[in-house]
Order: C-alpha cells, then sequence, then structure tokens
C-alpha cells in the first residue's frame, strides 16, 4: 500500500479548514443567543415587556455587512443569514406574530416574510392591509408586513398613527437587480423603541382635488396613493431633514398644500447597491 494515501491531499486540506470554520461559526452563534437571552433577561428585569424591535440598529447590522462583503457568496445570502439571527435574537425576548397582507400575492408575500423573519416566526395572514393595520394596532408587539402598490384599492394608511401602528421599515432593504424576496411593502409595528433614529418618514398625506404634479422634484415621494370621488390619498415618503412647513411648501410649490398631513411612521432608507442612484448610500458609508 503506497505511503502517499496516508498523506492529506490540498482537497483534504480544504475540507478540514470548512469543518474547523463550521464549528467556530456554530461556537459564535451559541454565544450570540446567550447574549441575547441575557438582553432578554436585562429588559424584563428593567420592567420592559414584549419583545424590543430596533429597525434603525438592524439597519445598520446589514449596512455593515455591505460594507464589509467581498469575494463569490452572494450578498443577499449573507443579507438573509443575518436577518435569521436577527429574528430568532428577537424570538428570544418574546413570543410575536406577523401579520401578512391577504390582498397581496401570496407566494410573494411568503418569501418576503421568510427571507426577513425567518422560519421560525408566527404568520398570519390578513383580509387586506387594512385588517394587518388593525390587528397590529391592537396587539402589544406584532408586526404587520403590507405590500406596496402604486395605486392602492383603499387608502388603508388613514389606520396608522404614530401612537398606534405605524411605519418601521421598507422592503426590500438591498436594491439589487433579479434579487430573491423582491416584493416591495413596508413594516409596521407598534413596539418601537422612541429613540430610534431614521433617515425617512412617512406621512398621510390627503387633497380633496387632484394630487400636484411633480412632487418627487420636490424632494417628496409618492409611495402610494388612493383616488376617489372626493379628491386623493397619498403616502408620502420624506426625508427626515425636511420639516412640515418644508413639506406644505414644495407641495404648494407642485400645485397645492394637502388638506390633512400626519406623519404615520418611518423607516432607515433602503440602499441601492447596483444601481446609479448610490450617492446617499456612498455618503451614509462615508458619514459612518
Amino acid at each position: 500500500m503506497s505511503l502517499s494515501s496516508d498523506r492529506e491531499t490540498p482537497l483534504d486540506g480544504l475540507r478540514r479548514r470548512i469543518d474547523e470554520l463550521d464549528a467556530e461559526l456554530h461556537k459564535c452563534l451559541i454565544e450570540r443567543a446567550q447574549i441575547s437571552v441575557g438582553i432578554a433577561a436585562a429588559r424584563l428585569a428593567g420592567g420592559a415587556t414584549g419583545v424590543s424591535f430596533q429597525p434603525d440598529h438592524e439597519a445598520e447590522v446589514i449596512r455593515n455587512v455591505v460594507e464589509r462583503h467581498e469575494g463569490s457568496l452572494p450578498l443577499t445570502t449573507v443579507e438573509h443569514l443575518w436577518r435569521e439571527l436577527i429574528s430568532a435574537s428577537l424570538t428570544l425576548q418574546g413570543e410575536f406574530t406577523l401579520h401578512l397582507d391577504g390582498s397581496a400575492d401570496l407566494l410573494g408575500m411568503l418569501d418576503l416574510a421568510r427571507f426577513y423573519f425567518g422560519f421560525s416566526s408566527d404568520l398570519l395572514p390578513g383580509a387586506d392591509a387594512a385588517d394587518v393595520v388593525g390587528s397590529v394596532a391592537a396587539s402589544e408587539c406584532d408586526l404587520g408586513l403590507i405590500a406596496l402598490e402604486d395605486r392602492a384599492e383603499l387608502p388603508w394608511w388613514r389606520g396608522l398613527s404614530t401612537d398606534g401602528a405605524e411605519v418601521i421599515a421598507r422592503l426590500p432593504f438591498l436594491v439589487l437587480d433579479d434579487r430573491p424576496a423582491d416584493m416591495p411593502a413596508l413594516v409596521i409595528s407598534r413596539a418601537v423603541a422612541e429613540n430610534v433614529q431614521r433617515d425617512t418618514l412617512v406621512y398621510d398625506a390627503r387633497w380633496s382635488g387632484a394630487l400636484p404634479g411633480d412632487l418627487m422634484s420636490e424632494g417628496l415621494e409618492v409611495v402610494s396613493f388612493h383616488r376617489s370621488a372626493s379628491g386623493v390619498d397619498a403616502l408620502l415618503a420624506v426625508s427626515a431633514d425636511m420639516s412640515e412647513d418644508e413639506i406644505f411648501a414644495a407641495c404648494a410649490e407642485a400645485g397645492a398644500e394637502p388638506d390633512v398631513l400626519r406623519m404615520i411612521g418611518g423607516y432607515s432608507a433602503p440602499i441601492d447597491v447596483e444601481g446609479d442612484a448610490d450617492e446617499d448610500f456612498d455618503t451614509a458609508l462615508a458619514e459612518g
């Protein structure tokens, strides 16, 4: 028998190194889970109850992942792994249900829910977006996932408020060509820390007449709108740097001030990883 058969080949060495890395990763995951349990215990000792959603911190985690990432491993694979870890950590703090918009494409909604909230989250389909808003508003710490349509059948966002259910995130967070789980959607919740930082605010805006013309050129994005005989309801996304007075002025410049303007939440701006509109993302990374 040849002695060379007992020697480790380069392929054997690579496989052994993968086994070593797997063991290290598993050890880190166990330690991470133990720390999450400790955080949950500390919150309970401090009088906090339920799950503490921190969408700004979660967004910063993913931003750091993007900044560190290199090599051939798909970025969305890494994003999903981190989202799974974040969701698993949240479930260690307590139980919560993710209410799904039943009026949206079911398969797309399930893909989105599992990609961002993992396979251990409890999912509950609602009748439509308004039903999801009502369920989350009546809960202590549940989340809602609502599909975004350019033209909504109903102005479901009228049921949102900063002291009830409000917008806390916009998906997908990483904007990539041909990515999985690419259904545009908003996440709503009523259990968000008071000091959460948002770079985009969301408003319920209503006009008794027609929607003003080019709001985008004034820095206002119409995320969704509903037209009826009495006028137009719009869901607006606006930079957190703009005051309400500035929003009214921008609407007036575009054609007409809204009759109603209510803030109904906000989110960390999604990252356009591949597109030409990466200037905001590059600036955010440069600033820290």
